[in-house]
């Protein structure tokens, strides 16, 4: 039994890690059965995904998030906003505001969906018992899935697997949250007592293993590749460079806006040919950001949500793809789902983000693009000239090598080992 919060209409990265292990249990023989919530209060949706896992046993149970409370006390004006993160990055916060991101850090602990922990674990036990299911595995964030996990394994005395998709106790964002140190080492016990009583504590890279204390088993973050993947050529009439995902302030390259809107007025061909496409939720502040700078501001499309399949498309039409990471210590333990899709389109991919990480080490090895800090900003410029001067191209060998190694394929073959 997998327990996750993100399951399939939901779309997004945090639905693709399960989805893809589930398919390629299924595949296995394995008989994975998914408890979910029934209405969760989440804005992005793909209905196609419902069809790549029709086949898999889904349980649906209502849930109750105090969102729908935020929403009823503002007015139902901050719904979108508070769903998304995004009050977080308003300049100009209300009382309210201020009240709710309080709320949010200091009394929903470990996260907003703590509601749902009774309910869930009671109807876990019961398909327990009446299906004879042996294993668990538990995924979060968020990470009240994990404290089913350990509802269900006190009672039942199952296998569980509790997989750390993102960090827990130090996650960037409870800075912003105005978490009081005594919520954050309630954070800390609770995270400690899921690795404690889990069978296999499992996470996504070795940085987050050792952010998480250590000895986590590891199986990272992957692709699948379809049938209809190509390495289509991109038209010569554009120039275009892709962000797909969240940008808000934790993850905004001003400088790289910047250097773009410079080279705009420098060079006329390159203005031309320019285009910036971006997907995904967007902070007003940086979409403002970006629409102020003379030259750039003109060469740039928001696009808004885009489903799975809409996204893939978006990326073969890039000459550069590029990776964001949020501006601080934890990118140096993340491997992005983003940087594997971005991989099985064979485009040339620039990262802004620490280059002594995890991901760091896996692009210097293999030639599929560069990683660069945010302030290097010679080495961003000399890097998209030679893209635009088409002197530099992605190593196919280097991104198959990758994607092999990656797929959900071959890592479902270490996961299979774990549940065995």
């Amino acid at each position: 039994m997998i327990i996750t919060y993100y399951w399939p209409p939901s779309g997004g990265v945090g639905v693709q890690r399960w989805m893809n292990f589930a398919i390629q249990l299924k595949k296995r023989g394995w008989e994975p059965w998914v408890l979910t919530p029934e209405n969760p209060q989440f804005e992005i949706k793909d209905e196609k995904l419902l069809e790549r896992v029709e086949d898999i046993p889904v349980v649906r149970l209502p849930i109750w998030e105090p969102f729908n409370l935020f929403h009823a006390l503002t007015g139902n004006k901050n719904r979108k906003n508070v769903q998304q993160g995004l009050i977080l990055e308003k300049s100009q916060r209300s009382i309210k505001d201020n009240f709710m991101i309080w709320i949010r850090g200091n009394l929903l602990i470990p996260d907003p969906r703590v509601f749902w922990v009774r309910p869930a674990a009671k109807r876990a036990i019961k398909l327990i018992e009446e299906e004879g299911i042996p294993t668990i595995i538990t995924t979060g964030p968020p990470h009240s899935i994990h404290l089913i996990g350990k509802r269900v394994k006190r009672k039942t005395g199952v296998k569980w697997l509790a997989d750390f998709r993102d960090p827990w106790s130090k996650w960037d964002v409870l800075d912003k949250l105005k978490t009081s140190s005594f919520v954050r080492s309630i954070h800390k016990k609770l995270e400690r007592s899921v690795i404690r009583e889990s069978d296999t504590p499992m996470t996504v890279t070795n940085g987050f293993s050792e952010d998480l204390g250590g000895g986590l088993k590891i199986i990272h973050n992957g692709v699948t590749v379809s049938d209809s993947s190509s390495k289509r050529n991109i038209s010569p009439k554009y120039f275009t460079i892709g962000y797909y995902g969240l940008l808000n302030e934790l993850r905004n390259p001003s400088q790289l806006w910047q250097v773009l809107d410079q080279m705009c007025r420098e060079n006329r061909q390159f203005a031309k040919r320019l285009h910036l496409r971006i997907g995904g939720i967007v902070s007003d502040s940086i979409k403002s950001e970006i629409n102020r700078l003379t030259d750039l501001g003109t060469r740039v499309k928001f696009l808004g949500y885009l489903s799975h399949e809409e996204i893939f498309e978006e990326y073969e039409k890039c000459n550069i793809l590029l990776l964001l990471q949020n501006k601080s210590d934890q990118a140096k333990g993340i491997l992005p789902v983003k940087f594997f899709e971005y991989l099985s389109v064979y485009r040339m991919i620039l990262c802004l983000g620490p280059r002594q990480s995890d991901l760091g080490n896996l692009m210097n090895e293999r030639d599929v693009g560069i990683i660069l800090g945010q302030n290097e900003v010679r080495e961003i410029r000399s890097f998209i000239e030679d893209v635009f001067e088409n002197e530099r191209n992605p190593n196919f060998e280097d991104v198959n090598y990758l994607i092999e190694k990656f797929s959900h394929k071959n890592l479902a073959d270490k996961l299979e080992e774990l549940l065995t």
